[in-house]
């Protein structure tokens, strides 16, 4: 099936624009893991050596992170991931990074594929929910998220943080 000239800008500015977000959402659950309390509750449990991935369906645009020495670190590519969420489309993948579809109505709407132990997924999504509060105004984490947890610094310092450490 050929796409049209049209289609092929919109799908390009999406992988872009999901690029730059995955970017943030991997350095939030860096410093959440660091600073958050219940983000660290969540992690703490996975076995050294997890690793999860954010799958977007368009090459090159995807999230794989490992536990690896109390650390989180991100990895170019991993054969054997032990938990994977794959949207089905760029499109569903950049409503939930643009806050506009939480991970669990996307789950309930069946909007991605989970590979892996559903508890795993559970925790990660926990997870995903606590650093999305983070990186969103409380405007869009209200709309996103069942509730909104408490956060142990405001979106500028989340930002800046994210911004000046490696």
């Amino acid at each position: 099936m050929k796409r049209s000239w049209k289609r092929k800008v919109i799908v390009k500015v999406k992988s872009v624009i999901s690029k730059i977000v995955l970017f943030f959402l991997y350095k939030g659950f860096k410093l959440t893991y660091r600073k958050d309390l219940s983000v660290k509750s969540e992690i703490e449990p996975w076995k050294e050596g997890f690793t999860f991935g954010i799958n977007t369906g368009i090459q090159g645009v995807n999230l794989i992170i490992k536990k690896e020495n109390g650390k989180l670190i991100r990895l170019k590519e991993e054969n054997k991931l032990d938990l994977e969420i794959v949207f089905k489309s760029i499109d569903v993948a950049f409503l939930m990074f643009t806050g506009r579809l939480g991970v669990s109505k996307a789950y309930a709407e069946h909007r991605f594929i989970l590979k892996g132990e559903i508890g795993k997924a559970m925790s990660l999504v926990r997870c995903i929910d606590i650093v999305e509060a983070y990186l969103f105004p409380k405007i869009i984490s209200k709309r996103i998220l069942k509730e909104v947890p408490n956060k142990s610094m405001g979106l500028i310092k989340t930002y800046g943080e994210i911004l000046i450490t490696r």
